[in-house]
């Protein structure tokens, strides 16, 4: 009868060795709050600063109603 486990660790340390050798650095590309400085990720719908209310976009809403 074979131990279960063994199998397991010695699948875990194959795929652990395929991945060490394509590790890359994270990285999160960011801009600044031209007002106040704080970071913004980059590709984020983000309209308002968080942390002193600078308007990024000006976004406006209309709401149309259909009428019968």
């Amino acid at each position: 009868m074979s131990n279960p486990f063994k199998k397991i660790a010695d699948t875990a340390k194959e795929t652990q060795k395929k991945w060490e050798s394509t590790k890359e650095e994270p990285a999160v590309t960011t801009i600044t709050c031209p007002k106040c400085g704080s970071p913004r990720p980059v590709g984020t719908n983000i309209a308002i600063c968080a942390y002193c209310g600078h308007k990024f976009m000006e976004v406006k809403v209309e709401i149309k109603h259909r009428r019968p």
